[in-house]
């Protein structure tokens, strides 16, 4: 399928690659199809494209990225929200806001949105009573960010336990 955006122009995206969060993020209850693109020149971030809105993509990242302790708990009736058994499966990623200067780009590490790559359903979610913040800078420690970008993979996940 052929879609037109205003940031990548018209993308080609196949079927299992469309992403569907039945709600929307945060603000964007009527988008509920996206895709990543991948562009090599910005790894490790990632774009999250809209399928409804041609002018919607967010720049996102593996939280694990920012913060190498980055967790929270999902319970079982989250799971069940994103229609998964365990927590095997589930890719977390943070949205990020760019800026002017890289020292004030900042990191949603409060409102993660979670994919369940097994049957490409994600949501949204809003970690209460956190020390997670909306606006976590990007760079806290220039040294930490380059060794965890360094040796990232895609396999790393944010540590997690279902309860």
């Amino acid at each position: 399928m052929k879609f037109d955006t205003t940031r990548f122009g018209q993308i080609n995206v196949k079927q299992e690659d469309i992403t569907i969060f039945p709600e929307g993020p945060l603000g964007f209850p009527e988008c509920t199809r996206f895709t990543l693109i991948d562009e090599d020149k910005a790894a490790p971030f990632r774009m999250l494209q809209s399928l409804d809105n041609p002018a919607l993509a967010f720049v996102v990242v593996d939280p694990l990225m920012i913060r190498a302790d980055y967790h929270f708990n999902v319970t079982k009736s989250e799971l069940e929200m994103l229609k998964a058994d365990q927590i095997d499966g589930l890719q977390v990623y943070s949205i990020v806001t760019m800026a002017a200067e890289i020292r004030d780009v900042t990191v949603n590490l409060q409102g993660p949105l979670v994919i369940n790559t097994n049957n490409n359903l994600g949501h949204q979610f809003v970690l209460v009573d956190s020390e997670y913040t909306t606006k976590e800078p990007l760079m806290q420690d220039q040294e930490d960010i380059s060794q965890n970008i360094s040796s990232s993979s895609d396999e790393s996940m944010p540590q997690r336990k279902a309860v």
